[in-house]
């Protein structure tokens, strides 16, 4: 009997002890969605050069955007893993705007997304556009092209700002309007 109660007492404070040496782990996934960027593509001569839209600032706050999605907890030092889950261009057209043929996206050969932070330029996503020429195209969705280690060093130093190169393959007489749509998933861990 008192080998029982010295049994069950060292269980006791053996299993008090492993408590205190087991640390949570809170780990949660968070969806980043900067505002969408509105911007112009000139009109477009295809045996021109490429066209290159420069320093597009993105609207959010990632520091600002962990805390208020992942809780007070987290910020972006908390940062595990970083994947683009969509990087799509629209093309904007109002009420008054005619379908036009000839100007929509279906006009353009690829398109290259760059991130870059004032020192360094990345290739974010790209896509190349193998719809019918004659096609009226008015979303592109690009496909990922950043390691998702080197994408996390971005979003954590914070103010991102896109580069767009845009590579014709027929000529435009006009402008088009274009917005980006963006999303990012964090993974947070403490």
């Amino acid at each position: 009997m008192k080998a029982n109660l010295l049994l069950i007492a060292a269980t006791l404070i053996l299993a008090f002890s492993a408590c205190n040496k087991v640390s949570e782990e809170i780990k949660r996934d968070v969806i980043i969605r900067p505002d969408s960027i509105s911007f112009s593509i000139p009109p477009m001569t295809v045996n021109g050069d490429s066209i290159v839209i420069d320093n597009l600032p993105t609207t959010v706050n990632i520091a600002d955007s962990i805390q208020r999605l992942g809780g007070e907890s987290f910020s972006v030092n908390d940062i595990t893993d970083a994947r683009l889950s969509n990087f799509s261009i629209d093309q904007v057209l109002s009420k008054n705007d005619t379908i036009n043929r000839r100007t929509n996206l279906s006009s353009i050969s690829y398109i290259k997304a760059n991130l870059n932070n004032g020192t360094k330029r990345d290739s974010l996503a790209k896509v190349i556009n193998n719809s019918s020429q004659d096609a009226f195209t008015t979303k592109l969705v690009l496909s990922n092209a950043i390691d998702n280690a080197l994408l996390k060093t971005y979003l954590s130093n914070g103010a991102l700002r896109y580069t767009l190169i845009i590579k014709p393959r027929k000529s435009t007489i006009d402008t088009i309007k274009a917005k980006i749509a963006a999303s990012y998933t964090l993974t947070l861990r403490k």
